[in-house]
């Protein structure tokens, strides 16, 4: 009768409210930690980037090789996480946290470095005489999309030269323009486009 008891008070019971359900992440220094480094406080930010940069150092490690760029991401991903303090819920460990932010940031690195590297390869598709990288076609693609940031009269030469393989001479006839002004656009045609690879 005992046992029937038990049940039945167990199935009376209130709901364990979701407050009693939650999940404590973070211990009470970290929570102390946390609420100082959200206030500003100088020593529990450094306390905090002193705790976890090996782990972050480490991680942009394994994900990308002994990189130039790792010292710069980890200001990078620290200057993140400090503007992202006030919108950090405790739903996980702060590793957690940095691990997601630490992730995201290199995923955008590497995108940026794919575009930056096609950039650069679809303007020596241009320049290099095209060669064998002229059978990719996300080359020759990223090539066309480049020229169509050129002017047109510097376009209308950098294709001539480059892809046509005219002389100057030749072009200068075509276009009935000065000699001078066909070498002054094609100079200007690459200048721009170097510009473009630079700030890709």
């Amino acid at each position: 009768m005992t046992g029937a008891v038990q049940v039945f008070d167990e199935l009376i019971a209130p709901a364990a409210s979701p407050e009693a359900a939650h999940v404590d992440y973070l211990s009470a220094e970290e929570q102390i930690l946390l609420a100082q480094a959200r206030a500003g406080n100088a020593r529990a930010l450094r306390h905090f980037y002193d705790t976890h940069q090996a782990q972050v150092r480490g991680h942009l490690y394994r994900l990308l090789g002994p990189d130039s760029e790792i010292d710069d991401l980890v200001q990078t991903i620290f200057a993140r996480a400090f503007a992202a303090l006030a919108t950090f819920k405790g739903g996980s460990t702060l590793s957690t946290w940095l691990y997601r932010i630490t992730t995201n940031t290199t995923h955008n690195l590497l995108r940026h470095r794919f575009r930056r590297n096609r950039v650069k390869a679809a303007f020596q598709w241009w320049v290099g005489g095209r060669g064998p990288q002229s059978s990719h076609a996300d080359v020759r693609d990223e090539a066309t999309r480049l020229l169509q940031h050129l002017a047109p009269d510097l376009r209308e030469v950098f294709v001539f030269y480059h892809y046509e393989g005219l002389t100057l001479q030749e072009i200068s006839q075509i276009l009935d323009k000065p000699l001078s002004t066909i070498g002054d656009r094609l100079t200007r045609a690459r200048k721009r486009l170097l510009e473009l690879v630079a700030a890709t």
